[in-house]
């Protein structure tokens, strides 16, 4: 486990935590692999002493299990028996109850015998890989861990050379050792494991090289251990005379040949080539070189040496050792220099030396290969400081090795220091002489200098801006043109125009130096000239040509101008616009090479792939002019037009369909397809984000060409580099997540396209096939690979992982209208071979990766989602594997030191199995009914998620992240809002559970658990829901409370959302603090307590409480007026006045605040949603309906106040409300507020009928009424008009306002249809009259021309007096 700590592939662990992890194994790293102690007779005796007392006979079967790995595993029994616990914890697949069967089995003991071998194999890998990752990061300070990593191997080497002595011992005893096992009880087993167990013997052998290739990486070699390595070396052959040769095969031949190289590597820093340059540099005679500190090492040294020459190995290490004759020993040691030279190139070294940079070890970026890239760079540096490159024969190999070395940071910037004149700088000036007539050594060698770091691209830039010298060949020139000077010298008589163009010129009178050419007589002009002005004239060139053959060398030039530019690009991007006109060409010769019929493949490929970085600065334009080249697919347009491009149907034949099919097809090099994925990856998004709508047609045509003849079937191709098939499918997933991840309408179209090209094509069952690649494939891969932190094991995990994710937007922006697609199908239903394992249990089981936690991260996000959107059971596809699974993510929950973000997900998928899941929630809760005659109820098993839940909430223990709390506390609150009683009983059974639930509602810095406050209100608030009473409620909860009131901590939780509602909804605010979330979990709790059953809120507290809600509503009206928040508030403020307006201390602040509100609500009516509307003028009826019952009169001035603003609402309502129920609710209590109003201030009618006048409610009321009477609708609407009309018949001029309004010419007609539809009706109305039995009115026309009526003779009695 602590390689998953510390390299922190996945994330970043507190520093405190890889601290502890390295002092806890602090001895095993000094011993390294001698912590692994062989038995002897006295350890397994003691063992077995040790297990005697154990009578029980599972226990018996397991002592005698683990005797018998420590024969097979040749190892101390009590080591063995640690090591089965471990793997019991980590690594093992099934659950307890089938370990006791398998050890009852002698079949199955044997198949878990072997896993364990592997287990315990790979422990002494990672042993191996923590050390190598220590060493290579130690010295780095650029490292998070730098500090705890320096003194950690600070600690280590203490003991001058004990650790690196005991790393060679160890490496020794590698190369000695014979299988382990086999004179044991289990002899025919441990046969078949040989092979297997030599891989990992070399795998051993080479992580030991490397880590005392990292040691002595800072530290000084000393002689013997030079010699003692070399002695090692020549006695192995070099790697190819391993004393287990028999049990090899040709499939172990790159890890042999990575040995060799590592052995290579570490004899040329033995030699220190480092300080032969620098004693060259000072041109002094090196006496303090340590090889010639004793006669006695320099004579067993050479004598060693001499016995080399056999085979290719030997070169690198017989050239070092020329240069250290040829620099310490001067002139009497040039023979011997000269005859070590000679055998060195007899063993092909420069070729050996590029195999070397080349091999999967050495190529990548990690620590290891950069610092053997330097020793070959010193190499380099020593041997042109010594000798002249012309000298050393054929030059092309000598550039490729400067390529390769060139490509590293630290050694380019070196290479600039020292400058062109001496060491490997000699390289590009050598190269440069043949420019432009051998233009690829230079430019090549500029291309990974470029490629190397910002800084060095600009000094190419500067390098290739400032060039001096220009080479071709003298045939080209006629004789007439010439002036002989001197010998090999000639003088140009008049200017020259080299290429087709007047833009680049060789002045006259230019001086020339004749040579010996590849293919003829060359000569070199010494004249200042603009490199990149020579590389647009090649490209111009190759455009000038008529369509046809392209020749070779113009295409190699051409191609190596692309990669100069292309790295350059790719190291600083604003280098675009300085580079404009080349670019701009290089993308024109797209146009060109399309129209081949061979074209250039790898031209092709280069000119794309500049396309593509242009394109990550200016997408559209790019766009445009690759479209314009015939060679991307194109669309034709139609009503429809996007379901026969998905289909396929509208996409016309292009030239790189042509490419894929009929070149790279056959030849198996994908260069081509890769480059336009990467000109895809950048164009798609940027243009869907840019709202690039004329551009839409074919970069669909792309995007659904790339979906369905490249992702469709790029895993069926054949490939010469296997690396292209995992870059081609990252990059189509690049591609996918980008799209798929974008946010907006404009790309709607495009996003569409995807999602349904993914689900219903044979992308969908590619995209499958990632995803259910599998743990045990992936972890293959990892141990394949020669390194363990580069490889196709490691870009496997990342394929699988963006598959993972792909998946999950997919699912999420599927339209729900659809039916269900293949891709859904797949996932939801049983596959239809029952030996094949469902998909989403393939999906579940990546829970057993541990190296990259992103890994299980991402399937258990996708579980989740799968979990919502299907109605299926995830514990049915598990099938027989449940328990063990359970087990594995139980375990890896409560594991101190994993990845956060892993816990994170598993909790998030925990709360939402909740609700979807039940039986799968049943099985992580793990509860069992206690037994008879214990206490009713249930207890907690060894695998339930509780105990890492209830552990991460309490507050006694280490501090967790915040966001992990909130999942923690959100999988509670799930299971509350879920009432799942038996996991509820058991949690509030536990000791301190509410306190440490509620401990962050008293914490006064809340900005990071504002969410995980949300959830402990909404818990909290479910619970009082739950019990109703104070008898039932939880006595802890109950002090938990009490303590909330007595803290004033509801005030405080009111003002915090007071202060924090302004932005609630706004992009990003929502993301870091949820404060809606929050709001609505505050809502659910206050409103709760409000109901005052379980405890009593002092007045004065809800008097605070109702006048900051009221303050946040009117802030909301007087800002931002967000919808949700406004609609919540209201809300909140309509409930708590129906439960506290009995008090006046209430209501009276209520009415005091009422007045701005409603002011504020009638200047934004036409900006708010009409349910807050609806909600406070309920709330103002309720404070009028109270004031009213206690007989408040002093107050009514205040009302009379709010008359205009309430007929203000009324107008503005009648006026532009629709007829959708909402409205209609809005309307009918803003008049049956106002008719309370009247009522209220009955006496003050100066101004109450003033306001009707005002504003014109009664001829709007009139005529509402008199449209609901005659369509018969709204029948509660026109009753409150009604009674409205009825309450102003007590006032003569309101009524006489109300005759003048049309009042008659209204309601005639209306009345009309009551006698045509019912003859008795008239009888029924007096009798009802005089009654007043409305019960007996069963017909809404009845009680509504009950009212008209009451009200008729109302008035006219009114009017008549």
């Amino acid at each position: 486990m602590l390689w998953q700590v510390i390299a922190s592939v996945s994330a970043w662990k507190p520093k405190d935590v890889v601290d502890k992890e390295l002092q806890k194994v602090r001895l095993q790293l000094l011993d390294v692999l001698s912590v692994y102690k062989k038995p002897t007779n006295a350890t397994t005796a003691k063992f077995k002493t040790g297990q005697s007392g154990k009578t029980n006979s599972e226990e018996a079967s397991c002592t005698q299990f683990v005797l018998k790995l420590s024969e097979v595993l040749d190892l101390d029994a009590a080591q063995c028996n640690d090591l089965l616990s471990l793997y019991l914890l980590y690594e093992y697949r099934g659950s307890q109850d089938e370990f006791k069967n398998i050890l009852s089995d002698e079949r199955h003991s044997r198949i878990l015998l072997v896993e364990i071998w592997h287990y315990y194999h790979n422990e002494r890998l990672y042993l191996l890989r923590c050390l190598k990752h220590l060493l290579s990061y130690c010295s780095d300070t650029s490292h998070p861990y730098h500090s705890s990593y320096q003194k950690c191997i600070a600690e280590l080497t203490n003991d001058k050379n004990k650790f690196i002595l005991s790393v060679v011992d160890q490496y020794e005893t590698a190369c000695l050792a014979t299988l382990p096992g086999a004179s044991s009880s289990e002899a025919d087993l441990v046969e078949k494991l040989g092979f297997q167990w030599m891989v990992y013997n070399l795998k051993e052998q080479l992580e030991s090289l490397q880590i005392v290739l990292l040691y002595y990486r800072e530290k000084d070699m000393t002689p013997e251990m030079f010699l003692r390595l070399l002695s090692l070396f020549k006695k192995q052959g070099f790697s190819r005379r391993q004393i287990n040769r028999h049990l090899l095969d040709q499939s172990v031949e790159p890890f042999v040949k990575a040995l060799a190289h590592m052995q290579v590597v570490l004899l040329l820093k033995a030699i220190d080539l480092e300080w032969l340059f620098q004693c060259q540099q000072q041109d002094s005679e090196p006496k303090d070189y340590y090889l010639l500190a004793s006669e006695d090492v320099w004579k067993k040294a050479n004598n060693s040496m001499g016995t080399l020459g056999e085979v290719r190995e030997h070169g690198a290490v017989l050239l070092a050792w020329a240069l250290v004759h040829h620099v310490t020993q001067g002139a009497k040691g040039a023979i011997t220099s000269r005859k070590l030279g000679n055998m060195a190139l007899q063993c092909d070294v420069f070729e050996y030396v590029h195999d070397l940079l080349t091999s999967p070890l050495l190529s990548g970026k990690m620590v290891v290969a950069a610092y053997a890239k330097s020793v070959v760079y010193s190499l380099v540096q020593v041997l042109l400081e010594c000798f002249h490159e012309e000298s050393l024969g054929n030059m092309d190999t000598l550039f490729s090795i400067g390529c390769e070395v060139f490509k590293i940071p630290g050694i380019a910037h070196n290479m600039w220091e020292v400058g062109l004149d001496r060491g490997a700088g000699l390289l590009l000036t050598s190269a440069s002489q043949l420019f432009p007539l051998d233009g690829r050594p230079a430019l090549n060698l500029c291309a990974a200098l470029a490629s190397a770091s910002p800084f060095s691209a600009g000094k190419v830039v500067s390098y290739l801006h400032s060039m001096t010298g220009f080479s071709e060949y003298l045939e080209l020139i006629p004789s007439s043109g010439l002036e002989d000077c001197a010998e090999a010298a000639k003088l140009l008589q008049a200017a020259r125009y080299p290429y087709q163009t007047e833009s680049f010129v060789i002045p006259g009178r230019t001086l020339g130096v004749c040579f010996n050419a590849a293919h003829g007589t060359g000569i070199r002009w010494q004249c200042d000239v603009n490199g990149w002005q020579v590389c647009l004239c090649e490209v111009h060139a190759m455009l000038a040509q008529t369509a046809g053959w392209l020749g070779e060398p113009c295409v190699e030039t051409v191609l190596a101008v692309g990669r100069v530019v292309h790295s350059v690009l790719q190291s600083d991007r604003g280098r675009v616009d300085d580079l404009s006109d080349l670019t701009e060409m290089l993308i024109d010769l797209l146009q060109r090479l399309s129209q081949i019929s061979h074209p250039p493949l790898k031209l092709l490929a280069e000119c794309l792939q500049v396309a593509a970085d242009v394109a990550s600065v200016y997408p559209a334009q790019v766009w445009e002019k690759v479209s314009q080249s015939g060679l991307l697919p194109t669309a034709e347009v139609g009503e429809d037009a996007l379901q026969q491009i998905i289909r396929g149907s509208s996409s016309r034949q292009s030239a790189l369909d042509g490419i894929i099919v009929g070149f790279e097809g056959q030849s198996g090099d994908y260069s081509v397809t890769l480059g336009f994925l990467e000109l895809l990856k950048h164009t798609a998004p940027a243009l869907c984000e840019l709202h690039a709508s004329k551009h839409r047609p074919s970069l669909l045509a792309s995007l659904v060409f790339m979906m369905r003849e490249v992702f469709g079937s790029f895993h069926k191709w054949r490939y010469v580099d296997s690396n292209q098939r995992q870059q081609i499918g990252l990059r189509c997933l690049e591609i996918f997540h980008k799209i798929l991840s974008l946010d907006g309408e404009a790309e709607s179209v495009v996003q569409k396209a995807c999602v349904e090209g993914l689900l219903f094509s044979d992308a969908g069952s590619t995209l499958l096939s990632v995803v259910a690649v599998g743990a045990d494939e992936v972890q293959l891969a990892l141990e394949q690979q020669t390194s363990w932190t580069e490889g196709t094991g490691v870009e496997l995990i990342h394929l699988v992982r963006l598959g993972l994710s792909v998946l999950n937007r997919l699912l999420l922006l599927k339209p729900t209208s659809r039916t269900a697609s293949p891709v859904e199908l797949a996932l939801c239903t049983q596959p239809p071979n029952k030996q094949q394992l469902h998909v989403t249990a393939t999906i579940v089981q990546y829970i057993y990766h541990r190296y990259d936690a992103r890994l299980p991260t991402l399937a258990a996000l996708l579980l989740k989602r799968v979990a919502v959107v299907f109605p299926m059971s995830l514990l049915a596809c598990l099938g027989n594997s449940a328990v063990a699974i359970r087990d594995v993510y139980v375990t890896r929950l409560q594991f101190s030191a994993e990845d956060i973000r892993l816990k994170i997900a598993i909790l998030e998928l925990l709360s939402t199995c909740v609700e979807t899941q039940p039986g799968l929630t049943e099985l992580f809760l793990n509860l069992s009914e206690n037994e008879p005659g214990k206490n009713k109820g249930f207890t907690l098993g060894k695998f339930s998620c509780l105990h890492a839940v209830v552990d991460i909430i309490q507050t006694n223990k280490q501090k967790w992240p915040a966001e992990l709390q909130r999942a923690a506390v959100e999988y509670i609150a799930a299971l509350w809002i879920g009432r799942n009683d038996t996991a509820m009983n058991v949690l509030r059974e536990r000791k301190s559970f509410w306190l440490d639930l509620s401990s962050c509602l008293f914490m006064d810095s809340v900005a990071d658990n504002v969410r995980t406050c949300a959830f402990v209100m909404r818990i909290i608030a479910a619970e009082l829901y739950n019990v109703q009473s104070y008898d039932k409620l939880d006595k802890e909860l109950y002090e938990v409370l009490k303590s909330l009131i007595k803290a004033d901590r509801l005030s405080f939780w009111s003002k915090f959302l007071q202060r924090n509602t302004d932005g609630m909804e706004q992009e990003g605010r929502t993301a870091d603090l949820c404060p809606l979330l929050l709001l609505t979990a505050w809502r659910e709790l206050l409103l709760i307590l409000a109901q005052e059953e379980c405890l009593q809120l002092p007045e004065s507290m809800k008097v605070s409480l109702l006048t900051q809600v009221l303050d946040a509503v009117r802030a909301q009206l007087l800002g931002d007026r967000e919808s949700t928040v406004l609609k919540i508030l209201s809300e909140i403020v309509l409930r708590l006045v129906v439960r506290w307006s009995r008090h006046p201390s209430c209501r009276r602040a209520v009415i005091a605040k009422f007045g701005g509100i409603l002011h504020e609500l009638r200047v934004n009516a036409g900006l708010l949603h009409p349910r807050i509307q609806l909600n406070l003028l309920a709330t103002m009826a309720t404070i009028i309906n109270d004031a009213e019952r206690q007989r408040e009169a002093g107050k009514k001035q205040q009302f009379v106040d709010m008359m205009s603003d309430v007929c203000a609402l009324l107008q503005y309502n009648m006026r532009h409300g629709d007829s959708s129920d909402i409205f209609t609710k809005l309307k009918t209590v803003n008049i049956c507020l106002l008719k309370k109003l009247i009522t209220f201030v009955d006496e003050m009618s100066d101004a109450w009928v003033s306001a009707l006048q005002e504003h014109a409610i009664l001829p709007a009321l009139l005529a509402v009424a008199a449209h609901g009477m005659t369509r018969h609708e709204t029948v509660e609407q026109v009753q409150a008009i009604m009674e409205l009309f009825l309450s102003l018949c007590s006032n003569t001029r309101a009524a006489s306002s109300l005759a003048v309004s049309g009042l008659t010419e209204q309601l005639c007609l209306p009345l009309i249809t009551c006698y045509s539809h019912a003859d008795h009706l008239q009888e029924v109305v007096i009798s009802a009259v005089i009654h007043t039995r409305y019960s007996e009115l069963l017909h809404w026309t009845k009680k509504i021309y009950i009212l008209v009526f009451q009200f008729e003779v109302r008035a006219y009695v009114l009017l008549v007096r």
